[in-house]
């Protein structure tokens, strides 16, 4: 049986608050592989102030297996300073070539190790583990993948605790050309309309009752900082604003640029095109009078993949009711949990068609997730 279609044809759920109902996900195929992406020391890479450069190549993996057959529809996760795909076994050995091609530029332009594996789903249901997939529509012209059952995380721990059995091996043979194309970071950090932007992660860890604690946390966040639409950190087009400072530009024009003078001239384009682009949405010009509400609409803010991940907007006292509700959870040994406060938020753009397809990832500025990540550790190792 061809399981190449499985995902694209998944029902889809549309709301966030059901997404732990047991009759809305399947299993994933077990012909199936996890593609998992980890950036080595990632923390000490944001401390020094690269966490855009960390989001950056965090996405380029995700862009590179898409653009191989952008007809085709899998699930994927960001997850700020690494990434989580599955695919069909059509797709793995070209999605190996992109891998390869994608720790070489993280190297090259950064000096970032990007540590890239991947898992068979037999091998991951061999150890105990299983993945279910769900499909959620935030908007008419973006769907989310909700992955649960503890393989994805799994196929992570496998990644660095026996990279040497997982990782990926550079193939001579494989001819495959990586594009990555379409890959973009040209906005200036977003400010909160309130008083912060804050990343948040949530894992429970009573194994029982999991389904009931993230649906009593997503109940009460809501209660806590609104519906989806008031806590979402970006949703006035007056907040986005194109960038013209070259250390923005500067990753997009590492990773695209092979030498010195070549980012140079890079950068000069990309400041060049938002100039033009600029233009083309003050004055409305075709499409792009709509272009910032297409943006608006196609964020990536809230997700689910064995633990709940969110990017929400919150004034201060919302933020201490927040901390005071998972503080208690935490105490009850439900959940272990991290979170990252910051002013604004950074946004990392997969663009397929200028005025078509777009995903939007979201963090918090300065560390996001992957700061809440060392966080919940803390927690976890606390217990």
């Amino acid at each position: 049986m061809d399981t190449k279609d499985f995902y694209k044809n998944l029902k889809q759920v549309n709301d966030f608050s059901k997404i732990m109902q047991d009759s809305n996900y399947c299993l994933i195929p077990n012909d199936w592989y996890v593609i998992v992406s980890d950036i080595k020391d990632s923390t000490k890479a944001i401390e020094k102030g690269m966490y855009k450069q960390v989001n950056f190549v965090a996405a380029l993996t995700i862009i590179g297996i898409l653009n191989i057959d952008k007809e085709e529809d899998f699930p994927y996760v960001f997850g700020g300073d690494g990434a989580s795909l599955l695919i069909p076994p059509s797709l793995l050995e070209k999605s190996k070539k992109v891998l390869i091609e994608a720790s070489k530029k993280a190297k090259e332009a950064f000096d970032l190790e990007l540590r890239i594996g991947v898992i068979n789903i037999k091998e991951i249901e061999k150890r105990g583990s299983f993945i279910e997939i769900a499909k959620l529509e935030i908007t008419k012209d973006y769907t989310q993948a909700i992955i649960r059952g503890n393989g994805l995380e799994l196929a992570e721990e496998l990644l660095k605790k026996e990279y040497e059995t997982f990782k990926i091996q550079d193939d001579l043979k494989n001819t495959y050309t990586a594009n990555f194309d379409g890959l973009e970071c040209r906005w200036e950090d977003i400010k909160t309309l309130k008083d912060e932007t804050i990343s948040i992660l949530i894992k429970s860890i009573n194994q029982k009752d999991s389904n009931e604690i993230y649906t009593n946390c997503i109940k009460n966040i809501e209660k806590i900082a609104g519906n989806y639409e008031q806590r979402n950190p970006i949703k006035e087009i007056d907040q986005l604003n194109l960038s013209f400072n070259p250390m923005v530009l500067n990753a997009e024009a590492s990773i695209f640029s092979k030498n010195k003078i070549g980012k140079i001239f890079t950068i000069l384009r990309l400041a060049f095109e938002n100039l033009l682009g600029l233009i083309l949405m003050k004055y409305s010009i075709g499409q792009w009078g709509k272009y910032k509400q297409r943006i608006i609409r196609t964020t990536d803010t809230e997700k689910f993949d064995d633990m709940l991940r969110m990017v929400i907007s919150t004034d201060t006292n919302q933020t201490k009711k927040l901390e005071e509700y998972l503080e208690n959870l935490f105490l009850k040994r439900d959940i272990v949990y991290g979170i990252h406060k910051s002013d604004s938020a950074l946004m990392t753009c997969l663009i397929f068609q200028r005025h078509g397809k777009h995903i939007h990832f979201v963090d918090s500025s300065k560390g996001g997730y992957a700061l809440a990540a060392k966080e919940l550790k803390n927690r976890l190792n606390f217990l």
